[in-house]
């Protein structure tokens, strides 16, 4: 179960969470297996290391913290032309979720908290698989 699939490996991985318990378990599975991760807690702090930290390989983060959403960081960083893949986390059971998290793009994908960690790879290695050009079409 703890086999890496291979688009994890050598990533740079943005991971964003208020709950440092499950930013915590996220980050150490990514590094685990390789990714170079960097971890923040709000939405406020997603937002800057998006802008200031260069490119990312991939963004994980939950839709509910401080300051602003998971959601609507995402929504900003699409308005800028960041096509980066993006795996959204939450606990949350809203039935129009998964249409917010389309909405993004088709190198997006919505996580259900809780999750196990095999999920949570298959969620990155099919928002990693999809190439950027399909988000130009959608």
């Amino acid at each position: 179960m703890w086999d890496a699939p291979l688009l994890v490996m050598m990533l740079r991985a943005l991971v964003a969470d208020d709950d440092v318990e499950m930013l915590s378990l996220v980050s150490l599975a990514l590094q685990k297996f390789g990714a170079d991760v960097v971890a923040v807690t709000t939405g406020g702090e997603l937002l800057e290391r998006l802008a200031n930290d260069g490119a990312f390989d991939v963004i994980v983060t939950d839709i509910s913290m401080p300051w602003m959403t998971g959601m609507q960081v995402m929504h900003s960083a699409r308005t800028a032309g960041l096509p980066v893949p993006v795996v959204v986390m939450t606990a949350l059971r809203d039935p129009t979720l998964p249409a917010q998290v389309m909405s993004l793009g088709a190198r997006a994908e919505l996580l259900q908290k809780p999750f196990s960690i095999a999920e949570l790879y298959a969620a990155l290695r099919r928002c990693l698989a999809t190439p950027a050009s399909v988000d130009a079409v959608i």
